[in-house]
């Protein structure tokens, strides 16, 4: 199952560093991505998070990425 865009692991897997590398490579592109953005703008956070769950509901191999968040 998907978590909510409420859910605290979307904000902390893109406010945080932690190691994405077992993530697959495209999930771990776009989290970097969306990490530099929230970085340079963290009023965005709402929208990046929102953009990440719509990657893994799009994408079934990033189900099993966001299960290691």
């Amino acid at each position: 199952m998907i978590p909510d865009v409420s859910d605290p692991r979307w904000k902390r897997v893109l406010t945080s560093n932690s190691d994405l590398s077992a993530a697959s490579l495209a999930t771990r592109i776009l989290i970097s991505r969306l990490r530099r953005e929230v970085a340079d703008v963290p009023g965005a956070l709402a929208t990046k998070v929102s953009e990440l769950r719509d990657f893994v509901t799009k994408n079934p191999f990033a189900v099993a990425d966001v299960a290691k968040f």
